[in-house]
């Protein structure tokens, strides 16, 4: 697949940064790209797969992940999603002596603090030179935030990924190994084999790891745990919350 450069860089480098909003349908793509700029990308709703480097990960609106300039990458809506993306330029960032993890992908919290700057780098109510200093100290937020996991291991195999990729997006989350091996059209056998070698796991144990990443966006809507569990096929809120535990380290309630 071609790679193509994104737009030319929005701002001059006097100003630094600048910033972008875009609604996407769930099930879109946005093709491999990479920008001059470094950029974060925030969904302040929904949930998006990014890849980059041979990785992928799933950010919601508890996470943003950084991506450094001339990275190339690609995403998939999982969810209808309002994209918040802030780009920086070089200068800018060489200004945050401290940011050693600059020049590769690195997934943050949101904390309150963050998503009030990004908010306010899309609102008038402010003079560019205190916007300039507000992008600033969010870099400087990024560089010293420690990174969270985020990622969740998708095949390889163009086969598997069709596969995966429609379960995601359909949330059919009863399907089983076999009808996964009909999808892909090949047998149980070689599919397990494939996706254990792609993903480290197994299909029963991805496809939980995947629900607790489903539910991010039904947490950030404020769903009740009670309905995020019966609309991802969980036993009981119970079992929800414990799978969650187990992936996350924390709480749905914690999160």
């Amino acid at each position: 697949m071609s790679v193509s450069i994104d737009k030319a860089p929005r701002h001059d480098d006097s100003t630094g940064w600048s910033a972008t909003a875009i609604s996407y349908r769930r099930g879109e793509e946005d093709p491999p790209h990479y920008h001059l700029e470094g950029q974060l990308l925030y969904a302040s709703s929904g949930v998006l797969l990014v890849e980059a480097v041979g990785r992928r990960w799933v950010i919601p609106p508890q996470r943003a992940l950084w991506l450094p300039p001339l990275m190339e990458h690609s995403y998939r809506l999982l969810s209808r999603t309002e994209l918040r993306a802030v780009y920086f330029s070089g200068s800018l960032i060489s200004e945050c002596a401290h940011f050693a993890k600059n020049d590769r992908v690195h997934v943050i919290d949101v904390v309150p603090l963050v998503k009030e700057l990004i908010a306010g780098l899309f609102i008038n109510d402010y003079h560019t030179l205190t916007k300039r200093k507000m992008a600033l100290l969010l870099l400087e937020i990024i560089g010293e935030a420690p990174s969270v996991p985020a990622e969740l291991p998708m095949p390889q195999d163009d086969r598997l990924l069709r596969a995966a990729g429609e379960l995601m997006l359909s949330h059919r989350w009863e399907t089983s190994l076999t009808d996964m091996a009909d999808i892909a059209n090949m047998s149980e056998r070689s599919f397990s084999r494939l996706f254990s070698r792609d993903t480290g796991f197994s299909f029963r144990t991805w496809k939980q790891r995947a629900r607790i990443y489903a539910s991010l966006d039904l947490l950030s809507e404020n769903v009740p745990v009670k309905q995020i569990a019966w609309r991802l096929g969980f036993s009981s809120p119970a079992a929800f919350s414990a799978a969650f535990r187990a992936v996350m380290g924390l709480t749905p309630g914690e999160f």
